[in-house]
């Protein structure tokens, strides 16, 4: 049963890693009529009771200036090079300091564009009926990761976070207290050229069949 009929739910999307595989900010590779961070924002602005969080730390201008005009909370995380752990710590330490009392966070990467705002509320859904378990993503081959909602009572847990630890260190840890929603083919990283590419060749349309190009928008 749920706590609330609609638990506020804090979303933390990161993006305050070098891309250092991808020799460019991928946050700023284009997508569709936006880029990828931009479009992580946007799906999320489509979920209610949802506030928005975005943690920053490489090339922090040049992402800031693109994304300021969101209503949304901007982070910088000035120690982004010590790991993902530390973009989730200070995330979830500025949540907690909020005059909202939040039931939980949604945590997301910038990098998996497929896992939209559908995604994103299948999860919710299935968070609603069990407000004290972690809902996480099962993106196949036995990986349980993110996207994933979790409760307010990990968030020490999250706040504790080794610097080189992500937040599927803490599902993991907490397995048996975890439900799953399938990502199905659309649970995919990008974390290289190629793969942005390959990526972009099969979900987008040429724009000449006059037909919504922006396949990635998870709108249906």
């Amino acid at each position: 049963m749920s706590l609330k009929s609609n638990p506020e739910i804090a979303h933390l999307i990161l993006a305050a890693g070098s891309s250092s595989r991808m020799g460019e900010p991928k946050q700023l590779l284009p997508w569709g009529d936006t880029n990828l961070i931009g479009h992580s924002i946007q799906q999320s602005l489509l979920l209610k009771n949802t506030s928005i969080h975005v943690v920053l730390g490489a090339n922090y201008n040049a992402i800031y200036n693109k994304i300021k005009h969101f209503p949304i909370q901007i982070l910088e995380n000035v120690d982004w090079e010590s790991g993902m752990g530390t973009s989730i710590q200070y995330g979830i330490q500025w949540i907690q300091q909020d005059n909202l009392s939040y039931d939980a966070v949604l945590i997301s990467l910038i990098d998996q564009p497929l896992l939209g705002s559908i995604h994103f509320e299948a999860l919710k859904e299935l968070f609603n009926k069990n407000t004290n378990r972690i809902v996480a993503t099962d993106l196949g081959e036995g990986v349980i990761g993110v996207p994933a909602i979790i409760p307010a009572i990990f968030f020490d847990e999250l706040s504790g976070l080794q610097a080189d630890h992500g937040a599927r260190y803490v599902i993991k840890k907490n397995i048996d207290n975890v439900k799953t929603v399938l990502a199905s083919t659309r649970g995919v990283d990008i974390d290289t050229i190629a793969e942005y590419k390959n990526v972009i060749k099969r979900y987008f349309l040429p724009k000449t069949t006059n037909k919504n190009t922006d396949l990635c928008s998870d709108k249906k």
